[in-house]
């Protein structure tokens, strides 16, 4: 990928602006970077699925600060270590495994829930389920007792 077509990713998909102001802002006519939204979409949806979690839980944050802690935080559940891999083949094995509209995919959890989501250090992922039963109350070391009850639970559904 270009500099100029990473540039016109971030424009468009990050911060949304038309293709006209894109133009204007990349030096290059729209005519020219017209076949790059399908030619890059492989790159366009990761930022999505990026975007997304940052402009509901951390949109106080840079997108660029949130993109590099997503990059490198651990894609597994803080608490009971499940994967989203593992939760893809839980739902599999249990289409009911919830009638909410939750538990697909990993959460942004804060450890210690009276700090903002604007402080990484304390973001990580966890899964619905702890992430839910946690709520407030918990702390992270106290929950993390609880997480090895669940990692029990979901090996056992796993096999």
């Amino acid at each position: 990928m270009t500099d100029k077509q990473i540039k016109f990713l971030r424009l468009a998909v990050i911060e949304g602006l038309p293709y006209d102001e894109i133009a204007s802002k990349i030096g290059l006519d729209r005519k020219e970077f017209a076949s790059w939204w399908e030619e890059l979409k492989d790159e366009r949806t990761r930022l999505t699925l990026i975007r997304d979690k940052w402009k509901i839980k951390c949109p106080e944050l840079k997108f660029d600060e949130f993109e590099n802690w997503h990059e490198s935080a651990v894609k597994k559940c803080f608490y009971c270590h499940i994967t989203e891999e593992d939760i893809e083949a839980l739902w599999q094995k249990s289409p009911d495994l919830t009638k909410r509209n939750r538990g697909r995919k990993l959460e942004i959890e804060r450890l210690e829930p009276n700090l903002a989501y604007s402080n990484m250090q304390n973001l990580v992922y966890s899964c619905y389920w702890c992430n839910n039963a946690k709520t407030d109350t918990f702390t992270k070391d106290e929950f993390i007792e609880v997480g090895k009850v669940f990692q029990k639970i979901w090996q056992n559904r796993l096999k």
